[in-house]
């Protein structure tokens, strides 16, 4: 049913009560979108609650795994210590045995020197009894020759003298033999002697280095005693943190259910808020209609004004076929791929952008209390907006959200009680959603559109005061 407007008196208190009602509605919007914005958050803290939750159960397995690992460690570090107990054991002992080798290579170098000292004596023995042969030789052979002076008394002589001869020729054989032999003997035993040299200098050197080995061996073993220290200290730690993480989880739980009850509370209030908020709407429209709001019925009467104007242009651009009905009426709404927030195309969009659009822009004007005129089809399908709202898309979510609103399809609760409506205009109070992060408070006017007989949808004009 259609409200008649009437003529009340220039009252101040009529109008300080519209704008009291203004402000009401305002408000109640306002309430609305804060709960909104409550109510996302505390869906981000149930999501973000919920990722902890997996974080903790990843961050306890992980301290289970270094539990496990710590055990193993713990377990390994003692058979280390094991090992190398007996490996030190074992290198001292062979350190004993080796200097004991080495004493007895050093008293073997010793009797190998006295050797050589003995072989030179037997040398020079040797060289004495070659002399004596030498000079028996001499003897014998003088005796020979004497004997042989002698004649017959002088025969059993010579045989002796020759027997003597032959035994001093054997005795310098036998020292030159022995000369020969020890020489070769003095020879080997210098050979072993060089050889007994270097191979104690070697043992020295081994032995040094069986000591180091030995001193690293007890440093290996000292370190692994500290790793299976720091492993109890990292085991106990662990389990520290594991308590941590059980007492965690339970604050998270007491969070979680906080929080959920806090979700219903907020989501009961913002049903409530819109509620109220659509009823203040309708209280808002009906004091509007009733002509009990001077300052937004100079708007009305622009949008009513602006949408004749738009019914005027489509209607004369239909009977001259620029404009065909199907086109006029298209609902394909087809994607502009890439879009962010989603943008779409019909066959209404070139000619709204080259008929629509400068007629808003004429309409918005340098005048800032106007926020918007548009045109919207009964599925909040905005085919063309004003200039400052056509921008080229940068890809910035925010920018793109502001500047580029031409194609968007906007269906929320006042749009589909406008677009329902038969009255002549519909008053309505709602959140300009801006760059998606600040938002605008604004109040709209929605004049139905008809064209060709048939409803299309709304002239729009969205304004501050």
């Amino acid at each position: 049913m259609k409200m008649e407007k009437i003529a009340p008196p220039q009252d101040d208190r009529v109008n300080a009560t519209a704008q009291i009602c203004g402000e009401v509605t305002i408000g109640c919007t306002e309430t609305a979108g804060i709960l909104g914005q409550a109510i996302a958050s505390a869906e981000h803290v149930k999501k973000s609650n919920s990722d902890l939750a997996l974080i903790t159960e990843q961050l306890e397995t992980d301290i289970a795994a270094v539990a496990e690992a710590t055990d193993e460690a713990k377990v390994l570090s003692f058979q280390a210590q094991k090992r190398l107990a007996t490996g030190n054991r074992d290198i001292t002992l062979s350190m004993e045995s080796f200097s004991d080798l080495i004493t007895l290579v050093q008293n073997l170098g010793i009797q190998v020197t006295g050797f050589a000292a003995a072989m030179d004596q037997v040398k020079r023995v040797s060289q004495n009894i070659d002399t004596i042969a030498r000079t028996t030789n001499m003897l014998a052979l003088n005796a020979a020759i004497e004997a042989e002076k002698a004649g017959e008394a002088g025969r059993s002589f010579g045989v002796v003298a020759a027997e003597v001869k032959k035994l001093a020729s054997d005795s310098r054989n036998a020292a030159i033999e022995i000369t020969e032999t020890v020489n070769s003997l003095a020879g080997e035993a210098g050979k072993f002697v060089g050889q007994i040299e270097n191979g104690i200098a070697t043992s020295d050197e081994a032995k040094d280095r069986l000591a180091g080995l030995n001193a690293l061996v007890h440093d290996v073993t000292e370190t692994m005693i500290s790793v299976g220290n720091h492993n109890q200290d990292i085991a106990k730690s662990s389990a520290d943190v594991h308590d941590r993480l059980l007492q965690s989880q339970n604050v998270r739980l007491s969070v979680a259910a906080a929080n959920d009850q806090m979700h219903e509370w907020l989501a009961n209030a913002h049903d409530k808020v819109e509620l109220l908020e659509l009823q203040a709407n309708r209280m808002f429209d009906h004091i509007v209609h009733g002509g009990m709001s001077a300052r937004d019925q100079a708007y009305v009467d622009l949008a009513l004004e602006t949408a004749a104007e738009v019914t005027r242009i489509t209607q004369a651009a239909l009977s001259e076929g620029e404009l065909t009905k199907e086109g006029l009426f298209d609902t394909d709404y087809q994607l502009i791929e890439g879009s962010k927030p989603e943008r779409f195309r019909t066959r209404l969009t070139e000619w709204a952008d080259r008929n629509w659009r400068p007629y808003f822009d004429g309409v918005k004007g340098e005048r800032a209390d106007i926020m918007s005129v548009v045109c919207t089809d009964l599925n909040g399908f905005l085919p063309t907006h004003l200039s400052k709202y056509s921008q080229v898309p940068n890809g910035d979510l925010a920018h793109d959200t502001k500047n580029c609103r031409n194609g968007r399809i906007m269906f929320e609760g006042v749009d589909k009680i406008a677009k329902a409506s038969d009255e002549d205009y519909t008053m309505a109070v709602y959140r300009h959603e801006g760059d998606g992060n600040k938002h605008v408070t604004v109040r709209n006017v929605y004049v139905p559109l008809y064209f060709e007989g048939r409803r299309w949808g709304d002239l729009e004009i969205a304004y501050v005061i």
